[in-house]
This record gives structure tokens, C-alpha cells and sequence, in this order.
């Protein structure tokens, strides 16, 4: 089984000003944490407020905005889906699915798992990846565009099979240097 981002949003502008934040929809299935451009609305009857979310296609992309849905895990079988079995690390959004997306800005401050990097060996900043990936790649010099500026490496609990607490996953923290 495929593990998805976890996105801890320690302390971003969205979380106090709805205009920050806006329903959005893609072809490709997103995990948390995954950043997108929201360039038009959605044309589908019923989606009026819904923006079209596709991933950045340059490095220097600006005005981004991060996939930031509750987790609720879930599993299939067939096409049943049961809400509420697995772990933070099964949880995504289907591809043509409402999620929801917040806006970043200056001094943000979020966590990711490594699934939302390129690798996991750090370096001083990360900024979008251009290969219609979603994803952040480390970069060792500021770009024009997006800025993500690494802070440190931190445990973030995940529960292990025997105890809760007994686990830990990786976190990335970041701080948005230039939106």
C-alpha cells in the first residue's frame, strides 16, 4: 500500500481567514501537502465555487496554493469505500474529488512527511517541482518563485501496531520564505 503526505499546518494565515481557503477539484488524485496553481473555475453544473487545481509548471511558480483536507482514512474494496479504517499515511483525495486548498503566505510555518519531497536528503530551501508532480524538490539557492525555507527535521507520533505514541514519522517543518 502507497503512504501519502502528512501535512501538519503549525501555524498558517488559512487557519484565520476564510478568503485563504477555497474548494478545489483535479484530474489527479492529491495528497496533502501537494501544491497547486488555481488558474479557473470548475465548468462542471454544481460546481460554481470550485477551482480547478493543476500542479505548478515551473520552479518559479508564484501565488500557489496547498492541498489541506481533514484526514479521514479510509478503505476500499471493489468500489465500496469505508470511512474511518487505516492510518493518516492511507489518506488522499481521489482524482476528481472536491478537497479543499489554502492559500500560502509569507512566514507560514507547515510540516510534510518526505512523500511531498523529492528525496530526503535536505538542503536550505525548498521550491515546486516542475515535472507536473505536485511535489516540492531542495534546492541550495532562493528561486524567483515559491520559497519554502527548511527549519529542521521533527518526530511527528504515528500510532505503531502495539502502542500508540510508539511511532514516528519524519516531518519536514518549513517556513513559506516568499509566496
Amino acid at each position: 500500500m502507497t503512504d501519502h503526505t502528512v501535512l501538519i499546518p503549525n501555524k498558517v494565515a488559512a487557519q484565520t481567514v476564510d478568503s485563504y481557503v477555497r474548494p478545489v477539484i483535479s484530474a489527479s488524485a492529491l495528497d496533502n501537502g501537494r501544491i497547486v496553481q488555481l488558474n479557473s473555475k470548475s465548468g462542471t453544473t454544481g460546481e460554481g465555487e470550485v477551482f480547478v487545481a493543476t500542479a505548478p509548471s515551473s520552479a518559479s511558480a508564484t501565488h500557489l496554493w496547498m492541498i489541506g483536507e481533514p484526514e479521514m482514512p479510509f478503505a476500499t474494496a471493489g468500489d465500496k469505500i469505508y470511512q474511518g479504517l487505516g492510518t493518516i499515511r492511507d489518506f488522499y483525495t481521489s482524482a476528481c474529488t472536491v478537497t479543499t486548498a489554502f492559500q500560502l503566505h509569507e512566514g507560514d510555518i507547515i510540516s510534510v512527511t518526505s512523500e511531498a519531497l523529492d528525496s530526503t536528503t535536505t538542503a536550505t530551501y525548498a521550491i515546486p517541482d516542475d515535472s507536473g508532480n505536485y511535489k516540492y524538490k531542495w534546492s541550495a539557492v532562493a528561486t524567483t518563485g515559491l520559497i519554502l525555507r527548511y527549519l529542521g527535521t521533527e518526530r511527528i507520533p504515528f500510532a505503531s501496531a502495539s502502542s500508540i505514541g510508539a511511532g514516528g514519522l519524519t516531518g519536514y517543518q518549513f517556513e513559506v520564505y516568499k509566496a
